[in-house]
């Protein structure tokens, strides 16, 4: 097992042997750095390790964005290839969109399970009613992107349904922050 120290000023964690003349994070001295003990089972530490959350969780909140921009790209190109091109992107992502929600359900709800021994608390279980939504949202939208040119209603239900994910997604990462802070016995 490694050994970790904390920085004292910033909260920083790192592997000890990797420490060099200053804190990484905030530029103090190493003299302030102390030792620190992992609060995470070795199954759990091996998992993040992997870094695989950023692109898992993040992924669906990166691609409602985009979807919200190349919805308004289209209001302004009525006709044309360039319209042609933004209308074949915002199907692909849409498609791709629901299942990268999944995935993240998904994770949310192993990394739930690893955290809290369970999926019932009531942070997990908001989480869980809000995810669900987003869901439902994305797989509106891609309804409506493989259905139909997006003109008119249906891009403004897209825009609509668009907007509803990036508000799931928005509480879904200040649910996921609050989580941050917090301490977990395995």
């Amino acid at each position: 097992m490694k050994d970790y120290v904390r920085c004292k000023a910033c909260g920083y964690i790192m592997e000890a042997s990797k420490l060099g003349e200053l804190c990484p994070a905030c530029g103090v001295s190493a003299k302030v750095f102390e030792p620190y003990k992992e609060n995470i089972s070795e199954k759990r530490k091996r998992i993040l390790d992997l870094h695989i959350h950023p692109i898992v969780v993040h992924l669906p909140q990166a691609i409602v964005p985009m979807l919200i921009v190349l919805a308004a790209a289209m209001l302004f190109l009525v006709e044309g290839r360039v319209r042609t091109a933004l209308l074949d992107t915002t199907r692909v992502l849409s498609i791709f969109l629901p299942f990268s929600v999944v995935l993240a359900f998904a994770a949310g709800i192993y990394d739930g399970k690893l955290r809290f021994r369970k999926v019932t608390t009531p942070l997990l279980i908001r989480k869980m009613i809000v995810g669900s939504l987003f869901l439902v949202a994305t797989l509106g939208a891609g309804f409506l992107s493989l259905y139909t040119d997006l003109d008119g209603l249906a891009m403004a239900g897209f825009a609509i349904l668009q907007v509803f994910s990036l508000g799931a997604a928005v509480v879904l990462g200040m649910a996921g922050f609050g989580l941050l802070s917090s301490r977990f016995p395995g």
